[in-house]
């Protein structure tokens, strides 16, 4: 199974929204355009929060506009940013809010962290519970499982502070399940790729603008936008990288503090 993850489009009601000085539709449309550039099979797109800016139901039109001249279905998750009925008033009739996606080898399970006004995550005991439901029906298949938020520390004492608060009740489900292969979030704007037992820990670059690793305080970095693709492969392996664009110049401003 192939899979392509973007993550952090922080899109807005203008076409020309922003997030820190960078058009965050243009980067998109250039992320997509790498993405189409690079593979030439795609069964699934991840989409893992954040979606929106400013949580408008334009900011989710103008993603599934994009997004739906690909030939595969795309997945979304809320950030905590987004809007969860906009979201869903766009992704009415269509995969986008599918919860579970099955192939004869693998499963993906897409869990919502987002708590209500709050910048950090939490998963409900209703997400914690479809994650068990999931893995005791597996009948076999290895599991990858996505969130927007982070369950690990980043060593970043800013970011940290914003992550999954029950992450632990997360990782006494999966630590005992040797199928589950791939936990994969965004929220941090930089990738990241440890490994937990059999477990693959993997965060991914924002399709914008992009966060500086081991900050103590708020910081951009100057990486560019990108994305992440993932080959799991039937025996439980897994192949995987990023891609960002590196042949446009997009505008930043360092100066700011905070998103």
């Amino acid at each position: 199974m192939r899979l392509i993850q973007i993550t952090d489009t922080h899109l807005s009601e203008p076409e020309n929204g922003h997030l820190l000085g960078m058009q965050t539709l243009h980067s998109l449309v250039c992320v997509l355009d790498l993405v189409q550039k690079n593979h030439t099979r795609v069964d699934a797109m991840l989409v893992t929060g954040d979606l929106s800016q400013d949580g408008s139901l334009q900011s989710y039109q103008r993603l599934h506009d994009a997004l739906d001249t690909l030939p595969y279905p795309a997945f979304w998750l809320p950030g905590n940013h987004d809007e969860p009925d906009a979201m869903s008033q766009v992704a009415a009739g269509t995969p986008h809010q599918e919860r579970v996606v099955r192939n004869a080898h693998w499963q993906i399970v897409l869990l919502n962290s987002r708590v209500t006004g709050k910048v950090y995550g939490f998963l409900e005991a209703s997400e914690l519970q479809l994650l068990r439901d999931a893995l005791a029906s597996a009948d076999g298949r290895y599991t990858l499982v996505c969130f927007h938020h982070h369950p690990v520390d980043m060593q970043s004492r800013w970011i940290d502070n914003i992550g999954i608060r029950n992450a632990d009740e997360l990782f006494a489900i999966v630590d005992h399940d040797p199928q589950v292969r791939v936990l994969l979030w965004g929220h941090v704007h930089q990738e990241s790729d440890h490994q937990r037992g059999a477990m693959r820990l993997l965060s991914t670059p924002s399709t914008c603008v992009q966060f500086e690793p081991h900050s103590e305080d708020f910081s951009v970095d100057s990486m560019a936008p990108g994305y992440r693709w993932l080959d799991l492969h039937e025996d439980g392996s897994v192949t995987t990288g990023v891609n960002r664009v590196c042949d446009i110049a997009f505008e930043v401003d360092y100066s700011v503090k905070g998103y």
